[in-house]
Parts: C-alpha cells; sequence; structure tokens
C-alpha cells in the first residue's frame, strides 16, 4: 500500500485554480453550488450542442430515414445502459461521502494520523471496487446488448423501414460499452470529489473529435449510419483515456492504481446498496420513455424524425435540471460525510430557485426559434416538423416543473435514500406513464395525448419528492 502511505496526512497539489476541486462542506453555500455546477451545465450544453450537430449532420448528408433510425433507439439505449450507468453513480455517491469524511478530518487543526489512514484508505478502496464494477458491467452491457437489440427494437415497434439501420447503429454502439462505462465512473469519481471541471474539458475533447468524425465519415466517406456510430466509439475513447490518464497521475488517495483492482468486501455491499437503486430509477425512466417512443413509432417515419429533432432541442432544457441534480447530490455526500446535514436544506433551496428561473427563461427562447430548428433537422420535411412543432409547444413551457424532481432526488441519493427515491420514481414516472399509455392512447389515437404524459408525470413526480423530502425520513440514512 505504498502509494497510500504517501498521502497520509498530505495536501492535494494546488496547481491551476480552475482545476482544483470544490470542497463543498465549507464556505458560502449557493457559491460553492453553483461553481461546481457551472462546469457540468457546460458540459451538458457543450454535448447537447454536439447532440444537435449530430442530429444535423445526420439529417443533412444523409437522410430523415437514418436520423429517425438514430434517434429512435436514444430511449433504447437508456434502457440497457440506465441501470448499470446508476450503479456507477452510486459508486460516486460512495465516494463523495467518503471524501466528505476525510475533508473534514483534514480540516481539523491537528488530525488524528491513525483516522487520516483510515479515511485514505477507505476513499482508495471506494475508487478501486467502483471501477471494478464498470469493467464488469462494461462487459455484461456489450453482450446484452449485441444479443438482444433485434428483439428490443421488435418490442418497441421499430418501422421496417429504419429497423435494420438502427440495429447497425446499436450494435456499434454496445462494442464500446466497456470505455464507456469507464468514463462514466471515472467522471463520477472526480466529480465526487469536488472536480467538475476536468470531465467537462474531456468532454469537450471528445466532442470535437465525434463532429470531425461524423463529418468526415458521413460526409466524406458516405458511412451514414455506420459513420455515426462508430465516429462515437471512437470519440468515446478519446474522453475515457483522458479521464483514465488524470486519476491515474492523481496525487490524492483517490489516484487510480491497476494492482489495486479488487472488490473491497467493506465497499461493495455500500456500493450496491446505493447503486442498485439508482440503477433501477434510471431504468424505470428509460422504460417509461421507451413506451412513449413505442407509441409515437405506430404514427409512422415523419412522427419519429419530428420528435427526434425535438429530443435534441429539449435536451437544453434538462440540462440544467441534472446539472444540479447532480450538484446536489454531491453536495449531500460530501456534507453527510463531513456530519454538516444542515447545509443541504440551504443547498436545494438555492439550486431549485436558480435551475426553475433558468429553465422558464430558456423555455420562452426555445419557443421562438423551434419551427426553424426543426426544420433544419428533418430537411424541411412539413410533417416532421407539425409533429415536432406540436411537441414542442405543450413541453417547452411547462420543463422546468421537473426540476424538483432531479434536485431534491439528487439530495436524497446523496445522504443514503436511493431505494426511496427509487420508488418515488417508479410510481410516479414508470408507472404513471406508462398508464397513460396503456389506457389513453388506444381511446384518443393522438399523439399529442403521447406529449401529454410528459408534464403531467413531471408534476406528479416533483409534488411526490417535495412532500418525501419535507416529510421522510431519509436524512436519517447512511451508507
Amino acid at each position: 500500500m505504498a502509494d497510500l502511505n504517501k498521502t497520509i496526512s498530505q495536501k492535494p497539489r494546488r496547481g491551476l485554480a480552475f482545476l482544483r476541486g470544490v470542497d463543498m462542506t465549507t464556505g458560502t453555500i449557493w457559491k460553492k453550488l453553483l461553481f461546481f455546477a457551472i462546469p457540468i451545465l457546460l458540459a451538458n450544453i457543450l454535448q447537447q450542442l454536439f447532440s444537435t450537430v449530430d442530429t444535423a449532420i445526420i439529417g443533412a448528408l444523409d437522410s430523415s430515414t437514418a436520423l429517425a433510425a438514430v434517434g429512435s433507439v436514444g430511449s433504447l439505449v437508456s434502457l440497457v445502459t440506465g441501470f448499470f450507468i446508476g450503479i456507477s453513480t452510486g459508486a460516486a455517491i460512495v465516494v463523495s461521502r467518503r471524501w466528505g469524511v476525510l475533508l473534514a478530518e483534514r480540516a481539523k487543526d491537528t488530525p488524528d494520523e491513525a483516522t487520516l489512514r483510515s479515511d485514505e484508505k477507505a476513499v482508495q478502496d471506494a475508487v478501486h471496487t467502483a471501477f471494478v464494477i464498470a469493467l464488469i458491467m462494461g462487459a455484461v452491457v456489450f453482450l446484452l446488448g449485441i444479443i438482444l437489440s433485434p428483439l428490443l427494437l421488435t418490442l418497441m415497434n421499430s418501422p421496417e423501414t429504419v429497423r435494420p439501420l438502427s440495429l447497425i447503429y446499436l450494435r456499434i454502439y454496445f462494442f464500446g460499452m466497456i470505455p464507456i462505462m469507464l468514463n462514466t465512473t471515472a467522471a463520477g469519481i472526480l466529480r465526487a470529489i469536488g472536480d467538475s471541471n476536468r470531465p467537462f474539458i474531456y468532454l469537450a475533447v471528445g466532442g470535437f473529435t465525434n463532429v470531425i468524425l461524423e463529418l468526415m465519415t458521413i460526409g466524406v466517406f458516405r458511412l451514414g449510419v455506420i459513420g455515426a456510430a462508430l465516429s462515437l466509439v471512437l470519440s468515446n475513447l478519446v474522453t475515457t483515456s483522458l479521464s483514465l490518464n488524470r486519476l491515474l497521475r492523481a496525487n490524492d488517495c483517490y489516484k487510480l492504481n491497476p494492482r489495486y483492482l479488487f472488490l473491497n468486501r467493506q465497499m461493495l455491499p455500500s456500493i450496491i446498496k446505493i447503486g442498485i437503486p439508482t440503477g433501477i430509477q434510471a431504468t424505470l425512466f428509460a422504460i417509461s420513455n421507451l413506451a412513449i417512443q413505442t407509441k409515437i413509432n405506430i404514427f409512422g417515419e415523419d412522427a419519429m424524425a419530428g420528435v427526434a429533432a425535438v429530443g435534441t432541442i429539449n435536451g437544453f432544457l434538462y440540462m440544467p435540471i441534472a446539472a444540479f441534480g447532480l450538484a446536489s447530490m454531491t453536495f449531500a455526500g460530501q456534507n453527510f460525510g463531513a456530519g454538516k446535514p444542515e447545509r443541504v436544506n440551504k443547498a436545494v433551496k438555492s439550486a431549485l430557485a436558480m435551475v426553475m428561473s433558468f429553465d422558464i427563461v430558456l423555455g420562452i427562447i426555445i419557443l421562438f426559434a423551434a419551427e426553424s430548428l426543426i426544420s433544419i433537422f428533418t430537411q424541411g420535411n412539413a410533417e416532421a416538423v407539425r409533429y415536432g412543432m406540436m411537441m414542442i409547444n405543450l413541453l417547452a413551457p411547462l420543463y422546468f416543473l421537473f426540476a424538483p424532481t432531479e434536485v431534491l432526488s439528487g439530495a436524497i441519493r446523496g445522504a443514503g435514500a436511493a431505494l426511496q427515491s427509487m420508488a418515488l420514481t417508479a410510481f410516479f414516472i414508470g408507472f404513471a406513464r406508462v398508464a397513460i399509455m396503456v389506457v389513453f392512447v388506444p381511446i384518443y389515437n393522438d399523439i399529442r395525448v403521447v406529449f401529454a404524459a410528459y408534464p403531467i408525470t413531471w408534476v406528479l413526480s416533483s409534488l411526490a419528492f417535495i412532500i418525501y423530502y419535507r416529510f421522510g425520513n431519509w436524512r436519517k440514512k447512511s451508507f
């Protein structure tokens, strides 16, 4: 354990200020939360911009059929990968909690040497256990994705005109699952210790790589959907390499050392306790979205293309919500670990005020630009534009209603109550959306009923989380 011994009672190198991690256990709460969330938000914006460019490249340089083939499998990919990525998120929560314990000890005037050694060992064990889990999950998802893709496309009523292209895209995508899982874990660990800047930088490098590769494979070599999938896999390899290199070269107890890659018996139960409910929660979101996509597919290729374009645009509305949800989760993990739970409630209030205000303004802006953007993505397909405008006119003004679900869920999971968060999501997102699809869509046979499922379940879920956050016993949970 030589590497661990080097970190005992040692402060990390200071380095560039903007690349240092944020200690959320001290200082002005809203500033710490905002400074941590901004790089995540920028990363989400950049990722969505890259996704928008991807959509534009596929739609403009190939066809609306290719756009429908790629855009319609997003919910399917989330279904297959969501559970395993959720477990990775659970590992990051455990790391943030252990990191908070360590920060509290380091902040003492006279830290106890034995306690420091124990706390740093706990962080190291959590990090390496997380990566072993990531390797296993990547291999499992790869095999499941390759084998089950045809069946899943059939179950989601993928039209015959786009199914062959969707199958090609999915199988190439799943070939790259191990790097994706490693990168998800590495980025989660960096954020857990308060560093949200480097994941943003690495994403930017990978995203630009993806755009360049797509212009070459689709625009020059005319590889179509195959080029889109290959570009994504190769760009993910770039991002993963950068993330892993950072952890391999770290100068603190979260340093990654291949010699210590094993499943720690003390850390594994904590990761599983948080990770499995988090993974199930992600899967439930995916199942509900897949149920919606399945009903959209019934209305044909034009509806699929229009919805795929809107999905890209609506991603900009989800970005700030996701950023502050992750920030709340990390904030809660560090502060509960440091024994400062009173800071979490103030952070949640600040996060909700910032993100809901931002989303209201952004929703108004998007409404004005939506028709032009959808037209670009769908090559001016009038019917696809009509479907897209129907959807975005309903969703854009109401997206802010989803913010309490993500922010409160993040804080609750960061405190260790992942099972409770999962249960609320299961009923008010998973069950409610599927019920709307099963009961009301056959009665009205109107795609607007499908679109309405989103805001209805946002309101139900957010109300449920507000009530549980206020009156539930989630603060007493630990791991």
